[in-house]
């Protein structure tokens, strides 16, 4: 499992942002400037490319954060969920998506207040925990630790329970408690689908940006679990979801 080191920084030097041209996606263009001028990164500017181009421009541009903007226009002229699986299997560095029911409201907010990040326990979901944490202490945000099990119907969210204990204690051996992040950051526990019931989280919290990992030790896991549900979450949440490869800041 990764380690969390006390001081971490994210070091983002090229952005690439794929969207189609139209009036939707001149709010994300104004969004993704902003994350730019944040991290001092060039940003590069595509059409609403194919996911095999998108790896091509990573590869020679060394990117290091892909930006794809899935307004409504570009969810009805794609199969989103198809598409999204392909980028979260194909793209090799930490992809940001933009879903159709990320408002314009949401995108002007800008700031990372309040972040999701979502595991169920495996090795595979922890790998993108260091690259969750610098992001959280480079925006001064609010780090919420989310772990969903998958049940046949949705039950309710508890707090501070015996299963919220037992998931802090797995998070303290991985982030050290001398940092005091942990103190800070909150841990709900939940049932249900997944998808459905990190889309009410976030909402709920009034979360800017949700956080999860799409690849792990066990690809055979990862295609029948993790780019599933990173597609339906795209689909369903309000704001933007960050997925990063498991073998990425590590």
């Amino acid at each position: 499992m990764p380690c969390v080191a006390e001081e971490m920084r994210l070091c983002i030097k090229n952005i690439l942002l794929s969207a189609d041209v139209s009036e939707s996606s001149q709010a994300i263009l104004s969004y993704v400037v902003g994350l730019a001028q944040r991290y001092s990164a060039s940003l590069s500017s595509a059409g609403m490319i194919s996911p095999a181009a998108i790896c091509e421009i990573v590869r020679n541009q060394q990117i290091d954060l892909v930006v794809i903007g899935m307004h409504d226009q570009v969810a009805r002229k794609f199969n989103i969920g198809s598409t999204v699986v392909e980028i979260l299997r194909t793209v090799p560095c930490p992809v940001l998506i933009i879903g159709p029911k990320v408002t314009h409201a949401e995108l002007a907010k800008r700031a990372l207040e309040r972040i999701i990040y979502v595991t169920d326990f495996s090795t595979s979901s922890l790998d993108a925990l260091p690259y969750t944490v610098a992001l959280a202490q480079g925006n001064e945000a609010q780090l919420t630790f989310v772990h969903l099990a998958e049940e046949t119907t949705m039950g309710p969210f508890y707090y501070g329970n015996s299963r919220s204990v037992a998931f802090r204690k797995r998070l303290e051996s991985l982030i050290p408690t001398s940092s005091g992040f942990l103190g800070e950051s909150e841990f709900v526990v939940g049932n249900g689908d997944r998808a459905e019931g990190l889309a009410r989280v976030a909402a709920n919290l009034n979360a800017n940006l949700i956080v999860m990992s799409v690849r792990g030790t066990s690809a055979k896991a990862c295609v029948r679990v993790l780019w599933p549900i990173g597609s339906r979450v795209v689909c369903r949440a309000h704001c933007p979801v960050l997925t990063v490869p498991g073998t990425w800041f590590q």
